[in-house]
């Protein structure tokens, strides 16, 4: 799977405005990541894409030395059932 890195997002296809999957960020006050949203289209569905966007946002938080708040609920959800996931949630 390609994962890409835009503005404010990480995604997968040819443009990230106009993606097959996406996960979207902000940055808080103290300087850490606010996963806004998970969004997966319907042909990739069931693949595992969504979890591949929350490990990438997961790494790039820890390279960068962040805490990450999961807004996104199935951001959240894949955060909390892994112990190293669950460590950087603000």
């Amino acid at each position: 799977m390609d994962i890409k890195k835009g503005d404010n997002l990480f995604f997968v296809g040819e443009d990230e405005l106009n993606p097959d999957a996406k996960i979207v960020y902000s940055v808080d006050d103290d300087g850490d990541y606010v996963i806004e949203e998970t969004h997966v289209n319907d042909e990739l569905e069931g693949q595992g894409v969504g979890t591949q966007l929350v490990e990438t946002m997961v790494e790039f938080a820890k390279q960068e030395d962040k805490k990450i708040v999961p807004l996104c609920p199935f951001a959240k959800d894949v955060m909390e059932k892994d112990d190293n996931m669950n460590q950087l949630i603000k």
